[in-house]
């Protein structure tokens, strides 16, 4: 039931004011940008990492160390809260030496609760990653790269299932590894 002081409001969005998104990238450009982060290690970590999980922003920034569990040539990365669909795991297999690699270098690693991706500015040190952080240094990536694309954290995300689509993943296999509940956003 809809309440009446917001009954006259429409559900519909207005298809007029829609915008196409400019941030598709080539698994090419998806290189550069990684290649571009080689002296940050995290950067890279996180974007591997949500290409190849399919994992929401806000899940994979909200993992802790403890959540990381390691073997010999792949990790399962445990969602533990902010789960959109609850709990659950990601899939760590390409971006296992990513992230092992910065979580060698994570200054809290001892810390079981800490974030695992973590600001390291001067004010905000050892706080957990946000969104907006990240968003920022992909612009600034992508502008030096001289790709005129809107690349966010989200996106990320979208590209990843496009480059398992490209890749002839079944429908199946990518709606189990971005934990949905059906296929029909594909």
């Amino acid at each position: 039931l809809t309440p009446y002081v917001i009954r006259h409001l429409s559900r519909k969005v207005d298809k007029s004011k829609e915008k196409m998104r400019n941030d598709k990238l080539s698994w090419e450009e998806f290189q550069k940008l990684l290649n571009f982060f080689s002296l940050d290690k995290q950067m890279q970590a996180y974007l591997m990492l949500s290409v190849e999980s399919l994992g929401r922003p806000q899940e994979i920034l909200y993992t802790k160390i403890k959540d990381y569990e390691f073997h010999d040539n792949f990790a399962k990365v445990w969602i533990s809260e902010h789960g959109k669909e609850g709990t659950g795991m990601l899939q760590c297999i390409d971006s296992y030496p990513y992230i092992i690699e910065w979580y060698r270098m994570h200054s809290l690693k001892d810390n079981p609760n800490a974030f695992f991706f973590i600001n390291q500015g001067k004010r905000k040190h050892y706080q957990q990653l946000k969104n907006k952080n990240i968003n920022m240094r992909l612009k600034y990536a992508m502008k030096m790269l001289k790709i005129d694309k809107q690349v966010t954290c989200y996106s990320l995300k979208r590209n990843g299932v496009t480059f398992r689509r490209r890749r002839g993943d079944s429908d199946l296999q990518i709606q189990h590894a971005a934990r949905w509940t059906s296929t029909k956003q594909l």
